[in-house]
């Protein structure tokens, strides 16, 4: 399977501790099924100085069944996506911590939250909206989904094979 990731520069080497913190599913490497998704992230994480770059990897099927690899797949906006976004998202004065991911997963897979996120999340962490009215609020980018990868074992059932 084709999975795209959008970037500023070349990758030459994934490193998922450059990832960014407070993600959807937490620190990992983020991937999209979708071209157009990965290069609108590209054009976004460019700005001023970077180059519009998406990279082009094949993942291996293997690991969506392999026992070595433990997974999440959230095929809809539910509860579970819900309170998963949240706790990955979470920031505050409590939360210290900067050990990301917060949770154990290699791979997880799930709907693309709009740029409501934040805000739906943050009113739902302070008991301002219900679940329910947090997902109406939320909503998703329609048919696109990522993947995110946390660890070395997930890493090995991924390929680079071209950018653009």
């Amino acid at each position: 399977m084709i999975f795209y990731h959008g970037t500023d520069r070349i990758i030459n080497k994934i490193d998922i501790n450059m990832s960014r913190l407070r993600t959807d599913f937490g620190r990992g490497f983020y991937l999209s099924d979708k071209l157009g998704n990965a290069r609108d992230w590209a054009i976004d994480k460019s700005g001023t100085w970077g180059i519009p770059t998406v990279m082009h990897y094949v993942i291996d099927n293997r690991i969506f069944s392999a026992a070595e690899v433990s997974r999440l797949r959230c095929d809809k906006p539910t509860l579970e996506w819900l309170n998963f976004v949240r706790d990955n998202r979470r920031r505050d004065m409590s939360d210290n911590s900067t050990f990301e991911p917060r949770h154990s997963f290699d791979v997880v897979t799930g709907p693309i939250a709009n740029d409501k996120v934040a805000i739906a999340v943050g009113r739902y962490c302070r008991g301002k909206l219900t679940a329910v009215e947090t997902l109406e609020e939320i909503g998703t980018i329609k048919n696109v989904f990522q993947m995110s990868l946390h660890t070395q074992a997930a890493l090995v059932y991924i390929k680079s094979t071209a950018y653009s």
